[in-house]
């Protein structure tokens, strides 16, 4: 190589080692938590929702997203590190739980392995953790929050009724010490409906943060919470039944 092509391939390392250094700072910021209640997605999918291959859910909130954050522009930070291939085999110590927790009930029946594999590919990689960590991480948070217990506790239940957006806001916050976005969808009787809810994580992935600011999230005064149980689920064979484990 000649003078020239040594400067020029200096100028190209240094630069790439600079995106590299602020991808790495970026994704040490915060996680996104969001959680899903199923109910509210079987009432306004175009096809239902259907029985896992894997077998059936628990009826409870389903992990829907592990983001990793930049709070400084509040916006997800995705697809940081392409070399850390998604392998399902690294999930085996957690499956079950991954299966009732971090569930994929949409129709037609499938299993969660494509909805786990995208979550790694977008987001998993720019956590610093390993892959198994990442999930379990993600599972962990989701049983600690117990939003479906903090919700009852303040006599919030799925069983149609009306509740108040700031009251579910606020029967989270009693329970975790953050206040949680809420996000809302088309449900029966012209009303809006529960259907996430979003925390913030700090950047290890461990504990609950409050959020400097919140994605946009649109709901109501008043939001139905519609319940759920597997019989809504529909399923063309039978599926089995496993109970969850711990993470």
């Amino acid at each position: 190589l000649d003078t020239g092509e040594i400067i020029l391939l200096t100028r190209i390392s240094i630069r790439y080692l600079t995106q590299v250094i602020l991808v790495l700072t970026r994704i040490l910021d915060a996680h996104g938590l969001a959680l899903q209640w199923p109910g509210a997605y079987c009432v306004d999918s175009e096809y239902g929702c259907c029985v896992p291959k894997y077998g059936y859910p628990a009826e409870d909130f389903f992990v829907q997203s592990f983001t990793t954050f930049d709070l400084s522009l509040n916006k997800a930070i995705v697809r940081c590190n392409s070399d850390k291939p998604f392998d399902i085999n690294k999930l085996e110590p957690i499956e079950n739980n991954l299966n009732h927790y971090w569930s994929n009930i949409h129709c037609p029946r499938t299993d969660g392995t494509s909805t786990w594999k995208s979550e790694w590919r977008s987001y998993g990689v720019c956590s610093g953790l390993k892959e198994v960590d990442y999930f379990r991480a993600a599972l962990n948070l989701r049983k600690n929050a117990d939003v479906l217990g903090a919700l009852a506790e303040q006599g919030i239940n799925p069983d149609y009724r009306l509740y108040s957006t700031e009251h579910i806001k606020w029967a989270v916050n009693q329970k975790l010490g953050v206040m949680p976005g809420v996000q809302c969808r088309d449900g029966p009787f012209g009303k809006k409906q529960l259907y996430q809810i979003y925390l913030c994580v700090d950047k290890n992935g461990e504990a609950f943060i409050d959020c400097p600011k919140l994605p946009k999230l649109q709901c109501p005064e008043e939001v139905l919470f519609h319940p759920f149980h597997t019989w809504m689920l529909n399923a063309t064979s039978p599926a089995k039944i496993m109970l969850p484990t711990e993470a």
